[in-house]
């Protein structure tokens, strides 16, 4: 589950990152790294979830 989820992210964030790197040219700084923000958040997720360090599946609590 872990591993869809990190996959799905990976790609999210690379359009996030791309989209951000575009509107940065553009005059709208604001967006820009809002959109850069994001991304870079989706792609530290996706990496976390991708090598198992978080899961948030896992049932910690018993």
């Amino acid at each position: 589950m872990n591993m869809g989820l990190g996959v799905m992210l990976i790609f999210f964030a690379i359009i996030f990152i791309l989209w951000g790197l575009f509107s940065r040219k553009q005059k709208n700084r604001i967006i820009s790294r809002a959109l850069l923000v994001v991304g870079i958040v989706a792609l530290f997720t996706s990496i976390l979830l991708l090598i198992g360090i978080y899961d948030p599946y896992s049932n910690h609590i018993k």
